[in-house]
């Protein structure tokens, strides 16, 4: 009996399916890509975080500042950032950085984590000014996704 139902949805699966292509306007797959496109290109405002300097607080837009701290992790030898996100509170204070990147073969570990803490830290306090929350107050993780053969990878 389950076997039999099984059956009996993916025939009305199937005959969903043929539906939806039959009613597909023909012009669709010529303007998919374009669509598709445009979405990928469309403003998506940033959440802001919150810095602090000797004149007062201000804002950076994220993507900013994740630009910044990609930079700083280029610096950090035989590792290259995949991914940076930051996570604030409701204050729009950091809170969080995440890192993920990918390293060369061979490469120590744990030295290139605390080099990409350390890179994260000075680029933090570049950005977001010397008053802003110090860095032990800022949780940063670094995840090593991949692991390459050769420079080019990275």
């Amino acid at each position: 009996m389950a076997g039999r139902r099984r059956e009996d949805g993916l025939d009305v699966l199937a005959a969903a399916t043929a539906a939806l292509r039959r009613h597909t306007p023909d012009g669709w797959t010529a303007v998919r890509g374009d669509l598709l496109a445009l979405a990928r290109r469309a403003h998506r405002p940033s959440a802001p975080v919150r810095g602090r300097h000797e004149l007062g607080d201000f804002l950076v837009a994220t993507d900013v500042l994740v630009v910044d701290l990609r930079r700083a992790v280029a610096t950090v030898h035989d590792v290259a950032a995949t991914a940076v996100h930051c996570a604030t509170d409701e204050d729009a204070v950091l809170s969080g950085v995440t890192v993920e990147v990918t390293a060369l073969f061979g490469t120590h570990l744990p030295t290139a984590g605390q080099a990409t803490h350390a890179a994260i830290a000075t680029a933090l306090v570049e950005v977001l000014g010397t008053l802003s929350p110090p860095a032990e107050q800022v949780v940063v993780h670094v995840h090593v996704g991949d692991v390459v053969a050769s420079r080019t990878e990275l």
